[in-house]
């Protein structure tokens, strides 16, 4: 014999679903993305200039220059061959959160981008990929961009690359991106 939630308890229910609705990850982000303006030591923020939703602009998995010192150009070539891997990862309509680390300002949510095309680009030893804004803090960044811990936990980048926003590490909660 089974029984019938009672009228308490299914309202609960229904609260309880409605709010995994609104938290966690509401805009649909598949990966995560350290960014950082290292030409200028990480003092300005990576792509300030695209802050209207829907802006686009090129994507950059680049090799720092400063890791490019004393290795061979065959081992250049090996971490350029990865760097493409990682841009081609995510298809058409994937959502990357980017993530910055500012020398100043310490580490914030910055964007949420949607990759364009399915295709990257080479362009002057580093890999592009078409994307466009569909989240951006409010500006000024350092005073209302999103602490990153607040975002996705303490999760510490170690690099560029994309990271599935499923990852075990991750505690993806996209609430202060709304």
């Amino acid at each position: 014999m089974t029984q019938s939630l009672s009228p308490k308890v299914q309202h609960l229910t229904v609260i309880k679903e409605a709010s995994l609705e609104t938290n966690g990850n509401h805009l649909n982000i598949k990966y995560l993305k350290l960014v950082n303006h290292t030409a200028r030591g990480r003092k300005d923020w990576s792509y300030e200039e695209y802050c209207k939703i829907d802006a686009p602009f090129y994507l950059h998995w680049a090799m720092n220059e400063d890791k490019k010192k004393g290795l061979s150009e065959e081992e250049i070539n090996k971490i350029l061959v990865r760097k493409e891997k990682d841009a081609n990862k995510a298809v058409q309509g994937d959502r990357i959160l980017l993530c910055q680390n500012h020398k100043n300002y310490g580490h914030r949510v910055t964007h949420v981008v949607e990759t364009v095309i399915s295709t990257t680009e080479k362009t002057n030893e580093m890999w592009t990929r078409l994307v466009r804004v569909v989240w951006v803090a409010q500006d000024p960044w350092e005073k209302y961009a999103p602490q990153t811990k607040n975002v996705i936990g303490d999760f510490l980048f170690k690099g560029g690359n994309l990271i599935s926003a499923k990852a075990p590490s991750i505690v993806l909660n996209s609430d202060p991106l709304k």
